[in-house]
């Protein structure tokens, strides 16, 4: 376990500044340009001082994705399992347009620290309600975060948009009697809508989660 510092460092710098900056330099310049040494300089301090406060650079994308988990805001308490859910799906989907760059570190870990388990624990409190079965819960939780980050992700990096003018020669230029569908779909990739995707992909997990919890009951 790498060992974090939570007060200020060497150099009177929190580590919260030194996120801040990392997660900036990471949007601004892509994984291509994110070194220690280069979010060292965006913090206006040394690279000892990051490995002071996160140990390496694992433990700073971690804490990276911490601060982004830090910014989700479930539903209030109360509200039906798919509500609940649905939500935090939307704030998800949210912060990965903020963060485009940033957002697919969570997907490297199963959890960034308080602000991921306070989370963690309102999925499981959903997937309780649903009626997923116990020894099942984690196995669906996973899924569940596993599936939301990868479609937020999706999203965010352009997977979801609609097919741009090369695309679409391409798509047209393919014969018709060996991709009778796809020819015939152009105008639907034409018009995709992204938050329609994600709305839809979302809607039909959490029907496989009302499936599953009925199978369980014996619905």
């Amino acid at each position: 376990m790498v060992e974090r510092h939570s007060g200020r460092g060497p150099r009177g710098l929190s580590p919260e500044l030194i996120v801040g900056a990392a997660v900036g330099l990471l949007e601004e310049g892509g994984q291509e340009s994110f070194s220690l040494r280069g979010v060292a300089r965006a913090a206006g301090c040394d690279a000892m001082s990051v490995t002071y406060h996160f140990g390496s650079k694992q433990g700073l994308t971690r804490a990276m994705a911490s601060w982004l988990d830090a910014r989700v805001r479930p539903a209030a308490p109360g509200e039906p399992w798919r509500s609940t859910l649905r939500h935090l799906a939307e704030q998800y989907r949210t912060l990965a347009g903020s963060y485009p760059r940033t957002f697919p570190l969570l997907q490297r870990f199963t959890h960034t620290g308080s602000a991921d388990y306070a989370t963690t624990e309102v999925v499981h409190a959903a997937m309780t309600a649903a009626g997923i079965p116990r020894p099942q819960v984690v196995t669906v939780t996973v899924g569940w975060f596993a599936t939301v980050l990868g479609l937020a992700t999706a999203e965010a990096l352009g997977m979801m948009a609609p097919v741009d003018a090369a695309t679409a020669a391409e798509i047209e230029a393919l014969p018709a009697e060996d991709f009778p569908l796809t020819t015939a779909l152009l105008a639907d990739y034409r018009g995709i809508d992204p938050g329609v995707v994600f709305g839809t992909a979302v809607d039909l997990m959490h029907d496989g989660i009302e499936r599953l919890a009925g199978g369980a009951r014996g619905d």
